[in-house]
């Protein structure tokens, strides 16, 4: 079914536009849930059309290259791969504690008396409290080392908490990817059914005129009465007024479409048509919701659920001992002579056991356990919400299909009684009024067409969208 340049779209059908653009700019704004690791491709999926194929006129904007621009340029898409940057450094840095901590150090102080530069070591006599180095300005310059050797598994839990937000960044990323697709092709689809209604608003437009010219020229002899031509008139006005709001919707739709592509509007570009025919749906509801099942959004909920349980373990683990091996090196100076002879050092293990916290432990740990319940519920919320986005995306798809069979007899329906009421009003049977409401029902059967046709291939996307797969084509 080619969109037909007779067609005329309806202005009973703009409050119907109206509350679709509105819910669907809104809608572009909350993103669900739901990536790639760096230096992996983002395994999501590519919507397209029949007639979407890369054309050799680059002033018209096909579907597959706008979400192509959008994939790289979207700015959610290019914070999602910074925030795996980020996650993967932090994996680094969890692991980076199981080899200890060494650290420079370095003192300098300047005393009101002598005093010793360095600890004392060995007996203490007079004779050799004599010979024990004093000293007024004293630097102190070494190295300590602490090395974890017993932590209640603090460090591998860490590990696995880091690991976890990572892959969530990954299926954030393949979410937000599948969010950036739906949210292009459903503006792309818009504004294609708006740049046929504004085609076929001109069509009328200047049907009218030639309507017009005819009324004129019979007014003149005296066969047709003044106020036909006064009716047409007004016709013509609300239809080009029509004309207006239909290019300026176009407008806010495309700048919308360019911003969720990271791109300005300098110029607005050709869209193609809508497509000639649309695609079977190929699997089965049980098939789709298995699926669906796996999408990053449940996948995102599971991997909480899982960090969750880490965090028990973890604030379980800091109940317990820790034991850890420390040493350290230090060189002691005399500022006003640097004699560097005076060093001191030490190996040796430091144990500690929590005693009274005021029940700071405690309460992190049971803390832990509630959030692991809401992690929990979060699951089995996102998988219900998953079956119901599924149904109802089903569902329009399904009611698309049946519009398009009822809007088609509608326009072959319409068109022939304009067909005929203009044959009436030409042989002098028939008055204005009864062709301009044939004309205005055409017009409605017209709208109901391209309506039809959208909400068909935006169901598509949805489909694609709560899957995450190219499941229709």
């Amino acid at each position: 079914m080619h969109m037909n340049s007779k067609r005329r779209p309806t202005s009973l059908s703009r409050g119907w536009r109206w509350i679709a653009i509105v819910c669907l700019i809104g809608s572009l704004w909350v993103t669900p849930i739901s990536s790639t690791a760096a230096g992996k491709e983002s395994q999501t999926f590519q919507i397209s059309t029949a007639n979407n194929t890369a054309g050799s006129n680059p002033s018209v904007l096909t579907l597959r290259q706008a979400i192509s621009d959008a994939l790289h340029a979207n700015p959610g898409i290019l914070a999602n791969k910074k925030d795996i940057q980020a996650s993967l450094e932090e994996v680094t840095a969890s692991k980076g504690a199981l080899y200890g901590e060494m650290d420079a150090a370095m003192t300098y102080q300047h005393l009101n008396d002598p005093q010793l530069l360095r600890p004392l070591s060995g007996p203490i006599t007079p004779a050799a409290m004599s010979t024990m180095p004093f000293a007024q300005d004293q630097l102190h310059v070494g190295v300590t080392y602490t090395y974890p050797l017993y932590v209640g598994g603090k460090l591998q839990t860490r590990i696995k908490i880091a690991r976890l937000g990572e892959d969530q960044a990954r299926e954030l990323l393949t979410g937000t990817s599948t969010d950036v697709i739906y949210n292009v092709t459903a503006l792309y689809v818009q504004c294609q059914a708006l740049s046929g209604d504004a085609d076929a608003i001109q069509q009328e437009i200047e049907e009218l005129s030639v309507t017009r010219k005819d009324i004129a020229l019979g007014v003149k002899v005296g066969k047709r009465p003044e106020v036909d031509l006064l009716k047409v008139d007004d016709r013509i006005s609300e239809a080009q007024a029509n004309l207006v709001n239909v290019r300026a919707q176009q407008k806010r739709l495309m700048e919308a479409m360019f911003a969720v592509m990271g791109r300005s509007v300098k110029t607005y570009p050709s869209l193609e048509p809508l497509p000639s025919s649309l695609p079977e749906l190929p699997s089965d509801e049980s098939e789709l919701l298995a699926f669906a099942q796996q999408r990053s959004s449940i996948k995102i909920a599971s991997l909480q659920v899982s960090q969750a349980k880490e965090r028990i373990s973890l604030a379980q683990a800091e109940i317990d001992p820790t034991v850890a091996l420390q040493a350290s090196y230090f060189q002691h100076i005399d500022a006003s002579i640097m004699d560097r002879t005076k060093e001191t050092w030490f190996v040796g293990m430091a144990i500690n056991f929590p005693l009274i916290d005021g029940g700071l432990r405690r309460a992190e740990l049971s803390k832990s356990k509630e959030q692991e319940k809401a992690a929990q519920e979060r699951l089995e919320s996102v998988k219900l919400q998953t079956d119901v986005d599924l149904q109802n995306a089903i569902t329009s798809w399904q009611a698309a299909l049946e519009q398009i069979k009822a809007s088609n007899s509608q326009f072959v329906a319409a068109h022939e009684v304009t067909r005929i009421e203009q044959l009436r009003y030409d042989t002098g049977a028939g008055d204005i009024e009864d062709l301009l409401r044939a004309r205005t029902r055409e017009v409605a059967a017209d709208s109901a067409q391209i309506n039809a046709k959208a909400l068909a291939i935006l169901s598509e996307a949805q489909i694609n969208r709560v899957t995450e797969k190219e499941i229709v084509r």
